[in-house]
C-alpha cells in the first residue's frame, strides 16, 4: 500500500476528508502547506528500519527528571566550590578551573550524543555553555577590565554604572558562545542560558546607561520594560522556530518570571491601576490557548491569586462576606465553561484547535505583545518624571536636616562655651589654698 504522505494520495485523502466533513477547507490548505513544507525542508519520516536510541524520549520522564536533577547538583557543587575557593584561586586559577570544567563538559556531551544520547549530551553541552560568563570574568579581570573589589572604596555598592557596562561583556559573551554552540548542536535547551543572558543585558544596559539619581525609582519600571520585550522575543520565535526544537520557552519563563517580579516591586506605586491586574491575567491565559503555553497560564493564574489576596488582605480584610463571594466566583465560573461548552462548540473548535507549530498567533498579530511594550515603556517615561520630583525633594530634604543638624551642633557648642566661659570666673575667684 501507497504512503499517504505522497502528493497525490494527500490529495486524494483530503479530498475526501472534505466530502465528509472530517475537515473544512482551511484546514485542507494547512495540510497542503504543511506536505509541501516537509518535501521542500527535506524532512523525511524516520525509518523505521534504523537503529532506534537508547535513550528514553518524552518531554517529562523519569529520565529527563534524572538528567535535570544532576545538572543542578553539578552546578550546585559548581558553585560552591568556586565561591568557596574564589579568593584562594584567584583570576587565573578560576580561568583554569571554568576553562577545564568547560573543556570536560563539551568532550563529555559531544560523546553522549555520538554514542545514541542526545538529551543528556545536549545537557551536558548547555553546562559547557554555562561556564562562559565564570571564564569571562577570569578574562576581564586579568586584563584589568574588572575592577578589583578589594580596591573598591565601598564594596557593597549596590549601584556602579562602570562595573555594570563590564557585566554587558559576560552578557554577549555568553550569547555569542551560546549561538556558536547552536550553529553546531541543535539543542533546545540552549535557548535557557541565552533567554537569562538576554535579561541580563537588559538590565545591565539599562542600569550602566540610566541616571543613578533616577534608578532608585525608574528601575521598578525598566523591569517591567524589560519582561514584555523579553515576552515579545519569545513570541517572534515561537512562530518561526524549527517545530522539534523549542527556544522560546525559556524566554517565556524568563519573560513572565520578570513580570510577575517587577509588577510586585512597582505594586506600592501604582494606586488604582492595581486593578488592571485581573485585565493582565485574562490576558495571559487566552493567550495560553492560542500558543499553547502552560507557563502563560502559571502567569496569569499567579496575577489572579495575587489581586485575590490584595482584594482579600487590604481592600475587603474586613468584609467576613468575601470568601464566600470568591467561592461563588469560582462555581460560576465552572458553570459559565459547562455552558459555553454546550452551546458553542464550534466557538471553543476555534480558539483550542491544534494548530502547526508554524503557525501558532495571537488574534491581533504582533500588536498583542508590542502594545503591553508601548504601555510599559509609557509608565517609565512617566515614572522618570515623578522620579525627578522625588529625588529633588529627598536632596532638599537631606540637605535640610545637613544644615539643621549642622546649626545645632553649633548652637550646642556655643551654649557649651558660654558654660565654661561662667564656670571659669567663679573658679579664679576662689580664695588661694592656706600655707604653711
Amino acid at each position: 500500500m501507497r504512503r499517504p504522505s505522497e502528493p497525490d494520495d494527500l490529495s486524494t485523502l483530503t479530498a475526501a476528508a472534505l466530502e465528509r466533513g472530517i475537515i473544512d477547507a482551511t484546514q485542507r490548505d494547512r495540510l497542503h502547506a504543511l506536505a509541501a513544507e516537509l518535501s521542500t525542508e527535506d524532512r523525511a519520516l524516520p525509518d523505521a528500519t534504523a537503529e532506534p536510541s537508547p535513550e528514553v524520549r518524552g518531554s517529562f520522564t523519569v529520565i529527563t527528571v534524572a538528567y535535570a536533577l544532576g545538572a543542578l547538583l553539578v552546578l550546585f557543587a559548581l558553585g560552591w566550590f568556586l565561591v568557596d575557593r574564589w579568593s584562594k584561586l584567584g583570576p587565573a586559577g578560576v580561568l583554569v578551573v571554568a576553562g577545564g570544567y568547560a573543556g570536560a563538559f563539551a568532550l563529555a556531551g559531544t560523546t553522549l550524543r555520538r554514542r545514541g544520547f542526545p538529551m543528556a549530551g545536549g545537557l551536558t553541552i548547555v553546562l559547557a555553555v554555562m561556564m562562559t560568563p565564570v571564564w569571562a570574568w577570569a578574562v576581564l579581570r586579568l586584563t584589568s577590565l574588572w575592577p578589583d573589589p578589594a580596591a573598591a572604596s565601598d564594596p557593597l555598592a549596590t549601584y556602579d554604572p562602570y562595573l555594570y557596562s563590564r557585566a554587558v561583556i559576560l552578557d554577549l559573551a555568553t550569547i555569542g558562545v551560546a549561538l556558536a554552540t547552536l550553529r553546531r548542536v541543535r539543542v533546545g535547551a540552549l535557548g535557557a542560558p541565552i533567554a537569562i543572558a538576554f535579561v541580563a543585558l537588559l538590565i545591565h544596559l539599562g542600569t550602566a546607561l540610566g541616571d543613578p539619581d533616577l534608578a532608585w525609582y525608574v528601575g521598578r519600571y525598566y523591569q517591567l520594560v524589560v519582561a514584555c520585550a523579553t515576552l515579545a522575543i519569545a513570541y517572534a520565535l515561537d512562530r518561526r522556530q524549527p517545530p522539534r526544537e523549542d527556544y522560546a520557552l525559556w524566554f517565556y519563563i524568563a519573560g513572565v518570571v520578570m513580570l510577575v517580579g517587577g509588577y510586585g516591586a512597582v505594586w506600592s506605586s501604582l494606586g488604582a491601576w492595581r486593578h488592571a491586574l485581573p485585565l493582565v491575567a485574562v490576558s495571559l491565559v487566552a493567550a495560553s490557548l492560542y500558543l499553547r503555553r502552560r507557563v502563560l497560564v502559571i502567569g496569569g493564574g499567579l496575577a489572579a491569586f495575587g489581586y485575590l489576596a490584595y482584594l482579600a488582605l487590604d481592600v475587603f480584610r474586613r468584609v467576613v462576606a468575601l470568601p464566600v463571594a470568591i467561592a461563588a466566583l469560582g462555581l460560576l465560573v465552572i458553570v459559565t465553561a459547562v455552558w459555553v461548552q454546550r452551546r458553542f462548540p464550534a466557538l471553543i473548535e476555534r480558539v483550542s484547535r491544534q494548530q502547526d507549530t508554524h503557525r501558532k498567533a495571537l488574534p491581533t498579530g504582533p500588536i498583542a505583545v508590542l502594545g503591553p511594550l508601548a504601555i510599559a515603556l509609557t509608565a517609565m517615561l512617566f515614572a522618570m518624571g515623578e522620579a525627578r520630583e522625588r529625588t529633588a525633594d529627598r536632596h532638599w530634604r537631606t540637605a535640610y536636616y545637613a544644615r539643621r543638624s549642622r546649626r545645632e551642633i553649633q548652637a550646642r557648642k556655643a551654649v557649651e562655651g558660654r558654660r565654661a566661659s561662667a564656670e571659669k570666673p567663679a573658679a579664679d575667684s576662689a580664695p588661694p589654698p592656706l600655707r604653711r
